[in-house]
C-alpha cells in the first residue's frame, strides 16, 4: 500500500564533519535519542534497540544500507509503542517502516536529513512520532553535533 501523504522528513545543518554525524546515529544514540540503548550499527545486518522507559516501549532497527559518513538505512524489526488512550494498532505502527539519514558536508557545515520513511499522517502515532522526532532529531541531536549539551530520554 503507498501512503497519500508524504513520509516524515526533516534537515539539519551542524558544525559536526560528516564521519562525526555518522557515529552519532549508529553508535552514540544513548547521547540523543534515549540513554538506554542496546547493541550499534557497524555493518550492514547488525542491529539498535532503543528503549524508551518506564514503559513507553521501545524500537528495534536492523542497518539494511550503509554509505560511511554518508546515508544510513534502518528497517525497523520490532516496534513496542505503548500510548495510553491510543488504539492498540499504535504498538506496532513502525514496523517495516525504514529511518533514512542523509549526510551532506558543504562549505564546513553539515547537513543531515532524515526521512522516516512510512511515517505518514494517516498513522495513529503521527503527531506523537512527528513531535517526538522534531525534538530528537531537530533539537536533541543538532545540539550534540554543534558540540551543545543534547536532552536524550531518560529512565527518571
Amino acid at each position: 500500500m503507498t501512503p497519500s501523504t508524504p513520509s516524515y522528513s526533516a534537515s539539519i545543518k551542524v558544525a559536526a564533519e560528516p564521519c562525526a554525524c555518522f557515529e552519532a546515529i549508529t553508535k552514540q544514540m544513548h547521547l540523543w535519542w534515549t540513554e538506554t540503548t542496546e547493541g550499534g550499527i557497524d555493518g550492514v545486518g547488525d542491529r539498535v534497540k532503543a528503549i524508551f522507559p518506564p514503559g513507553f516501549g521501545h524500537w528495534e532497527f536492523e542497518a539494511t544500507a550503509l554509505d560511511m559518513g554518508r546515508r544510513i538505512e534502518l528497517t525497523c524489526i520490532g516496534a513496542r509503542h505503548q500510548v495510553e488512550g491510543q488504539p492498540s494498532d499504535i504498538d506496532e505502527e513502525w514496523l517495516g517502516t525504514r529511518l533514512v539519514w542523509t549526510i551532506e558536508g558543504d562549505k564546513g557545515k553539515t547537513h543531515v536529513t532524515l526521512t522516516h520513511d512510512g511515517l505518514t499522517p494517516e498513522l495513529n502515532c503521527w503527531n506523537i512520532c512527528r513531535d517526538g522526532w522534531d525534538f530528537f532529531f531537530t533539537e536533541s541531536l543538532k545540539r550534540s553535533l554543534d558540540g551543545e549539551p543534547a536532552s536524550p530520554h531518560t529512565a527518571a
